[in-house]
């Protein structure tokens, strides 16, 4: 297979509104990258890297471009929630930061892009992109087929902000805080059928396709 490595870049919020579910974050995003692994193992012809940012009013990309089994576990000492929420420039910098590094592989049909971004709150503190930007980035993005995005919402309308981003309705879920594990066990999930489906040359564009009711708030 031509297209055999794929990226898995976490777009995190670590705003001051996260701190009552920085537990069951940590955890499940590291349980993501343990079945990452898993899928390393099940698909040795494939190849994996994962990237993460976290973001509040600072954006930090704390692990970027890292094959799988490399990748070092989030820690509490690293993911500790405060400020505000950059969502706007959190993504923005993400994307370029991975066009810089693998646009060519990208373009080539060498490599695809899975990003998953994670908020808790709507956007007050960027600077570098609009709303108008960044949906028109990915809008251009995602009609490459290189590209996908998924947008979930903690206790917001995950509907709505995804709109104003361009994002596809079949990737984008509303959930409660206390459903974190839940949601990140379908994420993982997602993950898994993505590469099932890459193993037949197939990039999958529904991430959370198998997700039906996409507000899981009760």
């Amino acid at each position: 297979m031509k297209n055999k490595k794929t990226l898995y870049h976490f777009v995190l919020d670590r705003s001051g509104s996260m701190s009552n579910c920085t537990e069951a974050t940590i955890n499940g995003f590291n349980n993501q990258v343990a079945t990452i692994k898993k899928l390393q193992e099940e698909f040795p012809e494939q190849e994996f890297e994962v990237s993460l940012t976290i973001f509040d009013d600072i954006i930090d990309h704390v692990q970027s471009h890292v094959r799988i089994n490399n990748f070092e576990h989030l820690s509490h000492s690293r993911y500790i929630p405060r400020g505000a929420t950059a969502l706007l420039d959190a993504i923005g910098m993400s994307i370029n930061q991975i066009r810089i590094a693998n646009e060519t592989k990208i373009l080539n049909n060498e490599m695809s892009i899975v990003m998953v971004i994670l908020t808790d709150g709507m956007e007050n503190a960027s600077r570098e992109f609009t709303y108008h930007q960044i949906a028109k980035t990915i809008a251009e993005l995602e009609a490459t087929e290189k590209w996908t995005f998924t947008f979930l919402g903690a206790d917001i309308d995950a509907i709505h902000t995804s709109k104003m981003l361009n994002i596809r309705s079949e990737n984008v879920v509303s959930f409660n805080k206390g459903d974190m594990d839940y949601m990140m066990n379908n994420v993982s999930e997602g993950m898994r059928q993505y590469s099932q489906s890459k193993s037949i040359g197939i990039t999958k564009k529904n991430f959370l396709d198998f997700i039906k009711n996409k507000d899981q708030r009760k």
